[in-house]
Formats: structure tokens, sequence, C-alpha cells
């Protein structure tokens, strides 16, 4: 089953008791972990009961076919209905999830978490196509989308702002839904529950911190600057930013610039192309940066970065190594192979 946009919201408030298996998939990581977080717990209050929770990886079914059917099956032994949860999930996991749902006889809810799949993706087919299982795409914000989003968030600390306010946030966050979250928490923090929100306080809490240093950031990794990158990353260290989203809003531009070359080459002028594609932020200042981008970015090497983005993303959760030198070394990485294709021509 796929869940439309408009289903989403009373899915996630109480899923059809016949679905066994839910996969969240697509580029905002952010926006997969809340829609994971809300699933799971309308099974588990809360997620520290180890006999009712399973917390796999996508990896771990690989090396071991049959865990994900044995952990379906499997009772609680203090009672109640259990949750599995699979991270990083991927096509190689597909036969798998495929016996658990032809199989499956406890009471449970499997809940895969996988990356961008694409249409023809082998698992997203099959959640889409079965029964008893469905599929929820997580993809950027649209405006309007945004917008309710940021207004919601503000209401439940009774923080007062106007349109304006409003209008500014949604235009310099939506990237990842987490790191949206988490900017407003800072502002949230900057003005104090209750407060008023001027449009003043909303760029000295968020503008030049938050939005300013993740374009930075991800245009000098896209233009092939990998000195201006540097400096970019070593402000960010300085100012003690979250490096994990960093690599969420890099997927993200990447991600953006794929589906903006295909509208191009389809005839679409720049600006209109990177609208469609979810691009935030202001076109007009940034439009020939954007071109440039198009140029030295051939639709396989883009695909090739956003996949060196989500193996760095895996590392950062798995190996225990500190995430601004995984992040560092990967962004600094793709920055220097597109200069290095720049210099030898977009052939390279």
């Amino acid at each position: 089953m796929k869940i439309s946009d408009r289903q989403i919201d009373a899915f996630l408030r109480a899923p059809d008791p016949a679905i066994r298996a839910v996969l969240l998939f697509g580029p905002d990581t952010g926006k997969i972990k809340e829609f994971s977080d809300r699933l799971g717990h309308t099974v588990l209050p809360s997620f520290d009961d180890p006999f009712r929770l399973a917390d796999l990886t996508g990896a771990q079914l690989r090396d071991d076919p049959a865990r994900l059917a044995d952990e379906a099956a499997a009772l609680s032994l203090t009672g109640g209905r259990r949750l599995i949860r699979v991270r990083d999930a991927g096509d190689g996991n597909a036969e798998i999830f495929q016996n658990m749902l032809e199989t499956v006889q406890g009471d449970c809810l499997v809940l895969a978490e996988a990356g961008t799949l694409a249409a023809g993706s082998k698992l997203r087919k099959l959640f889409e196509g079965a029964r008893n299982a469905a599929a929820i795409a997580c993809y950027a914000d649209e405006e309007r989308d945004l917008r309710s989003l940021v207004r919601a968030h503000l209401q439940q600390a009774n923080i007062r702002c106007g349109d304006d306010v409003i209008a500014f946030l949604a235009d310099h966050l939506g990237a990842d839904r987490l790191l949206t979250r988490m900017e407003l928490d800072k502002l949230i923090l900057y003005i104090g529950e209750g407060g008023t929100a001027s449009l003043e306080e909303a760029r000295q809490a968020i503008g030049d911190n938050a939005a300013l240093r993740l374009d930075d950031i991800v245009f000098a990794m896209a233009e092939g600057d990998p000195e201006a990158l540097d400096r970019a990353l070593v402000r960010a260290r300085a100012e003690g930013m979250n490096f994990q989203p960093v690599l969420r809003a890099a997927q993200q531009h990447l991600r953006v610039l794929h589906l903006a070359s295909n509208l191009v080459a389809g005839g679409q002028s720049i600006d209109a192309a990177f609208k469609a594609a979810g691009f935030r932020g202001a076109l007009w200042k940034v439009s020939d940066r954007l071109a440039r981008q198009l140029r030295g970015w051939p639709a396989n090497r883009l695909s090739e970065a956003m996949n060196r983005l989500v193996e760095a993303e895996m590392q950062c959760k798995t190996t225990g190594l500190p995430a601004d030198a995984i992040t560092g070394q990967t962004l600094l990485g793709i920055a220097l192979s597109a200069r290095n294709r720049s210099r030898g021509g977009a052939r390279a």
C-alpha cells in the first residue's frame, strides 16, 4: 500500500491494524525518524523496553536472513505487541522482508527505514504492492507544509510572531525535518517560552548561524572549492554545529541538483527547475552559481556523491568516530573530485 501525502497524518496517528510493516524512505532522514518514532509510539509508550523492541540494521539482516522472521514471530515475555525497527534498509533486504510478510504471525509492527529509493526499487515495490505493508515517501517539506510546521512548533512553546517571521523561517529551513526542529528549538531558547519573536531576533537566532553556514558548506562542496569548504567547516566547528544534519543538507542539495538537471534537460528554465526540485532559498541570489553546479555535475557523479554521503552518515551512527571528522573528510573528498572534474572537463 502506498500512503499518499494527505493520508500520512491520519495513518501515523492510527495505522491500520492489518498493516504489519511500514517502509519509510526518502532523502529527508529527519522526517523518516520523526515518522518512525510516531508509528513506534502507537505500539510502545517508551522505546526502553528490551522485551518488546528489537532494533536491527539492514546489514545485520543480510548477515542473518532468518533474524527478521524470528523477531516477528517472537512473543514478549512481559506481554503486549512488539516493535521491530530496521535501520538503513535497502534493496538487498527485499527478499528477507518478502519472506517475513508472507509468513508473519506474531503480534508486531515492523518499521523499515531506508534512504532514497528509485521508483523501480525492489524494496519500495514490495511495500507498495503488499496488502499487509505500507510505504511512506519522506521528501523535504513543501512551502505550505513547512510554514504549518514552523507555526505549530512555535505555538507549542507559546511563541508569538508575525507572518514575516514565519516566512523567513520557512525560507531558511526545510532541507531536513530534524534540522528544522532543532533550529526552531534554538529560537525558542533564544526568545524564551511565551515570548514574542521579531524578524530581527529570528535572523539572529538561526539566520547567519544555521542556514547561511549550511549554504556556505554545501555550495563550496558542490562547486569544487575545498579551500572555501574547509573555512566553512572550521567556522561550523567553532560554533558547535551538529554535523550529522550537515550531511543531510548536503544530500538534499545534490538531490535537488539531480532533479533540476532532469527538468532543465526537459526544457525548463534554471529558476523554474530549481523551484520545482524543492530548492529552499533566494534563487535570484544564487541562480548563476546553481547553473555552474549543474554544468559540473553529470547525473552519474551526483549519484556516486549521494551514496558517499549516505555511507558517511551510517559511519557517524555506527563507528563511534567523531561526526565532524567523518563529515569533513567526505565533503572535502567530494569537493576535490568536483574540482578535478572541472579542470579536466565535465566528461571526467
